[in-house]
């Protein structure tokens, strides 16, 4: 008989328990040893002195302005396009009949059917005559129609492409992340440079601003898209362009309209930046305001621009049929009957010599709005004074403490990375370590560390309002469009006029840039995710009903997961509208890297500075851009549900 060899154990493979605590000790001794040789503070020494390339390339371009082709053949004849825009909008509005506008809004959006709609657009066509800024609010409709027709002339066939072309999105998604979140005053740097003074300047940065919404809302519409409508249409012999412009053109559109929304709520948000490089309209009118420390005033003429807000979103979505809704046909004889009835007006107006707007009650009313402003912060100074002192001294100060005097920044790096690999990976860990050791490059360690911490901050209060709130209104589209005008409104203020009462009940200091950006970056978040929740696929609700799952079960099984897209999405945006106000918390006394983009803008020299803010905003963006991201493709529902 031959010998029977020995049986040998295999060797035990570690279980899930085990390898989380040797990846979690493996962090831990990076940290440790991250801690341990590093020192607080990024070393100046590090410094990769961006500022000077940036100077002499801005007097490269000052003494290249008249002869070089790259202003004479491209960017002249683009400035003239765009001046040619806005002053052919602007003297078209202004050589209109007052009442004009007002009765040609009224027509459009009562084509619809819905006449009370219609009727309230009229009258906030009205309400910037009545208060006083009439000419004002032509200036600033010229320069917002210019800049969104640019913005979804371009946005729209670049979300088309992305959405099928996945690489060109990835590539995409940096650079519109750094469209989004560098703060408006570093565009206005280059563009002055570019472009010169006056409204030119403020109509492109204008358009960099507010075209990322319209490029990512057209992606995910087009991503929505059921794949069976597609498959159906492909079966009947239909082309790829066909199927694009019959049926995941028109199934995306509600994604389309809410891009539109988003680009003119954004456009409209920066109409107080684009006055300091002489865009003048309503923007200047509230800048006046705000060296009067006037919120009553300041609110008057803001809901000035919230009028224009309301009346672009509407006029917009009255263009547009979006499938969800029956489409109305007007008679020919109603809709030529409407066109010569205007034509007779305009006409009648021309010569009878009714051009500007007959009667102004100014801003009278604001006063009381002054002294309710005043009473209200003496009568909650008991909640606002420790709530103020509390984020100021335990959270933003201790952060900032944390980051420059008592961690390295090699374990803040290494930090980073390691909540950046927990999350997404090693390739985003590596960018995140990469990204956090360039802006310590950058000079501007100690500003990005109160920036961040104030981001944070806002952020998680704007999540625990914005997302809960658009759940519930995803389940109750009435009461969603009952609210519609408050949250244009409350997007469409500029946020500069949220500052002033938030600094009368704060006082200076970072508190009221954060609690502006929280209000800023509340609507989008709460228009996202209830567009998430109501775009749930209903078969897939009825077969869970079926089964008997409760409401909850409904909710937190289906609902919530099928929407995490648009949620994160929204958390996504929320994150690039914080970023983007930081230039208000360094209006008023917040610090970090608002302060300097303001620095940027007022000092000699300033491009360089500019530039290197410009940088560490993009960096910290992107960061928390691909985080969100990663968390998304983590808590999406899987393709089989």
């Amino acid at each position: 008989m031959s010998a029977v060899a020995p049986l040998t154990a295999a060797p035990a493979r570690p279980s899930a328990l085990q390898r989380r605590l040797a990846t979690a000790g493996a962090v831990l001794a990076a940290l440790a040893a991250a801690q341990l040789l590093g020192a607080p503070g990024f070393p100046g020494s590090l410094n990769l002195g961006i500022a000077g390339p940036v100077n002499s390339a801005q007097e490269w371009i000052r003494d290249s302005r008249d002869g070089h082709w790259l202003f004479t053949w491209i960017l002249d004849p683009f400035t003239w396009l765009v001046r040619t825009g806005l002053d052919s909008v602007e003297a078209f509005l202004t050589w209109l009949p007052w009442y004009v506008p007002i009765v040609a809004v009224f027509l459009l959006v009562a084509k619809s059917r819905r006449f009370g709609l219609a009727a309230a657009c009229a009258l906030a066509v009205a309400y910037p005559g009545v208060v006083g800024v009439w000419k004002e609010s032509i200036e600033t409709i010229s320069l917002m129609s210019v800049a969104v027709a640019f913005s979804v002339a371009v946005g729209v066939p670049l979300g088309i492409w992305a959405a099928f072309r996945p690489r060109v999105e990835t590539t995409l998604r940096p650079l519109l992340d750094a469209m989004q979140t560098v703060p408006a005053t570093i565009y206005l740097i280059p563009t002055v440079l570019l472009f010169g003074i006056g409204q030119v300047p403020a109509a492109i940065a204008t358009i960099i601003y507010a075209l990322p919404p319209m490029v990512r809302l057209t992606v995910l519409g087009i991503r929505q898209v059921p794949p069976q409508a597609v498959e159906a249409s492909r079966m009947f012999g239909a082309t790829r362009r066909q199927t694009l412009s019959r049926v995941q053109i028109p199934l995306a559109m509600p994604s389309i309209v809410a891009g539109v929304n988003q680009t003119v709520m954004m456009a409209l948000g920066i109409v107080v930046i684009a006055t300091l490089v002489g865009a003048g309209g309503l923007g200047q009118a509230i800048n006046q305001t705000v060296r009067q420390l006037s919120p009553g005033r300041g609110l008057v003429i803001s809901l000035a621009v919230v009028a224009v807000a309301f009346v672009l979103d509407r006029v917009t979505q009255s263009l547009v049929t979006a499938p969800d809704r029956p489409r109305t046909r007007v008679p020919r004889r109603v809709l030529w009957s409407a066109v010569g009835a205007v034509v007779a007006a305009t006409v009648a107006g021309k010569v009878l010599g009714h051009g500007a707007f007959p009667f102004s009650w100014g801003s009278s009313f604001a006063a009381p709005l002054d002294d309710a402003v005043a009473w209200v912060r003496d009568t909650l100074s008991f909640a606002t004074r420790p709530f103020n002192d509390f984020v100021v001294r335990d959270v933003l100060l201790r952060t900032r403490s944390l980051m420059t005097e008592v961690l390295s920044w090699q374990a803040v790096v290494v930090a980073g990375a390691a909540f950046a690999w927990l999350v997404a990976g090693a390739r985003v860990a590596l960018f995140t370590a990469a990204a956090t050791a360039f802006i310590g490059a950058t000079g501007l360690w100690v500003d990005a560390t109160d920036t961040f911490a104030q981001t944070v901050v806002a952020v998680l209060l704007s999540i625990a309002i914005a997302v809960p709130t658009g759940v519930w209104l995803g389940r109750r589209p009435r009461i969603e469009s009952a609210l519609s005008p408050l949250l244009d409104s409350l997007q469409t203020i500029p946020p500069l006029i949220y500052a002033i009462p938030f600094v009368m009940l704060f006082t200076v200091g970072p508190v009221p840039g954060v609690v502006a950006a929280v209000v800023y970056a509340i609507p989008p978040g709460i228009r996202l995710t209830s567009l998430g929740i109501r775009q749930v696929n209903t078969e897939t609700v009825e077969a869970a009903t079926t089964f008997g799952a409760s409401q909850r079960q409904l909710l937190w099984g289906v609902r919530i997961p099928l929407a995490m897209p648009s949620i994160v999405l929204a958390v996504n945006q929320m994150v690039m509208m914080v970023l983007a106000m930081a230039i208000i918390a360094g209006m008023v006394g917040g610090g970090g890297l608002g302060y300097r983009s303001i620095e940027a803008l007022t000092a000699a020299g300033g491009t360089g500075l500019g530039a290197e803010v410009g940088i560490a905003v993009v960096l910290m963006a992107s960061v928390l851009d691909r985080l969100t991201q990663s968390a998304a493709r983590r808590l999406q529902a899987p393709a089989s549900v």
